[in-house]
């Protein structure tokens, strides 16, 4: 979803020379099914937020995007109720709130290979290999995950920004909480070339190559 978000608002900054804000926030410990233990102890609750300014440097801001969606595994991730098709109501069974994984392997598998195949494309998109990359930013759902798409990439492990250990899986929040974190720790340069990349429910993925 802040992928998505970051792709509007960068084309609103584009069309109409104002800044846009962009924020991310989940409160997953709401979703969290005690049943699932591998996944329960993942999820997080944070909130982020990034602002975008217009800018005439073409060598600043999103330099390549690519977004991708896979109907055919809407399954493996879901919260039955809480949305449009089943609101929440005064006799709604509680577990019908819980967030359930039907199939791990598989959601590993195809964030892999999504996450890893849309960053490809959104380097091409920018002109750029993964050895221009100085920053890594992955969405923060398993280490595993963005190690492998790492590996796949090319991109060295220091250069992959990694705060799930410390903040768990907040969904839409994890990129924004760790490029506010990871400027903390190292202030981002101008000139620094940046691939943000998510996978989610949906299935749903994305790229971004940004300039700062």
């Amino acid at each position: 979803g802040f992928i998505y978000a970051l792709m509007f608002a960068d084309g609103f900054t584009r069309l109409h020379g104002k800044a846009s804000l962009v924020i991310a926030a989940n409160i997953l410990s709401r979703r969290i099914n005690p049943a699932e233990r591998a996944s329960a102890v993942l999820f997080a609750d944070a909130a982020g937020a990034v602002v975008m300014g217009p800018c005439d440097d073409p060598d600043r801001g999103i330099l390549g995007a690519s977004v991708d969606s896979d109907g055919s595994r809407y399954g493996l991730i879901q919260i039955p109720a809480g949305g449009s098709n089943n609101p929440f109501r005064s006799d709604l069974d509680l577990e019908e709130t819980r967030m359930t994984i039907t199939d791990g392997r598989e959601v590993f598998s195809k964030a892999v290979e999504m996450m890893t195949a849309c960053s490809q494309d959104a380097l091409a998109a920018a002109g750029m290999r993964p050895q221009d990359i100085d920053r890594f930013v992955p969405h923060q759902a398993n280490a595993r995950i963005f190690d492998a798409v790492g590996r796949n990439l090319g991109i060295a492990d220091h250069a992959i920004v990694k705060t799930i250990a410390e903040y768990g899986n907040s969904s839409a929040a994890t990129i924004p909480l760790s490029l506010s974190l990871a400027s903390q720790t190292e202030p981002f340069r101008q000139g620094e070339k940046i691939l943000l990349a998510a996978a989610g429910a949906g299935l749903s993925s994305g790229a971004l190559v940004v300039g700062i």
